[in-house]
């Protein structure tokens, strides 16, 4: 049973920029740019606007222009790990993967704690076939930050899917369940039909 898990606005494609619309709050703004880096990073009033033009132009799916902006962006602050991500979810729309490696390996230079990059630089490396290289992203991401639950769900979905350890699969899907406020009815359906499954082999 294939099963692809798309990644949306809140959870791994362009996950740092979500919740942080034009009305959005600015201190929680400024932590969104930050990438929840540890150390406070200074940001400018013209670097917010940047970044809420690039939000924008993101959202209107004008990738050439959001491009355009967090390059300025991270050229002007390169110790702001949140628009390198971006930036390198606007890469992947463009279909520039290389680019969107090196962008989300710069928001980890940055941060080494930005679990959205991890995230994202293993679902590259599943997509290319280098399941390995996935799984260490998403494992680097729950050593950094063990209640990130996205990077479970990717993880149970690699383990499944790809490499076939069922009973990790089982344990990382229960566990990102367990992290969520509400569990997810599809994730639900896919513990059990694993449980079954597990059962099933042995007897």
């Amino acid at each position: 049973m294939l099963r692809r898990f798309v990644r949306t606005l809140g959870v791994g494609l362009f996950v740092v920029a979500a919740g942080c619309g034009s009305n959005a709050p600015d201190e929680h703004a400024k932590a969104q740019m930050a990438g929840g880096a540890p150390a406070p990073v200074e940001i400018d009033r013209k670097s917010e606007a940047m970044f809420e033009n690039a939000l924008d132009a993101i959202r209107a799916q004008r990738y050439t222009e959001a491009e355009s902006l967090l390059k300025d962006l991270t050229a002007r602050q390169p110790a702001l790990s949140g628009p390198w991500v971006n930036l390198g979810s606007v890469y992947e729309a463009l279909g520039d993967n290389e680019s969107a490696e090196q962008a989300y390996k710069k928001a980890i230079d940055a941060n080494p704690s930005n679990c959205a990059a991890y995230v994202d630089l293993g679902v590259m490396a599943r997509r290319s076939g280098d399941f390995l290289t996935a799984e260490s992203n998403y494992l680097a991401c729950i050593q950094h930050v063990p209640d990130f639950r996205e990077a479970y769900l990717n993880l149970g979905i690699l383990y499944e899917l790809y490499l076939g350890r069922l009973d990790d699969a089982l344990k990382s899907y229960q566990k990102y369940q367990a992290l969520s406020a509400d569990p997810d009815l599809r994730v639900a359906g896919w513990v059990s039909d694993l449980e079954r499954r597990i059962a099933g082999n042995q007897s």
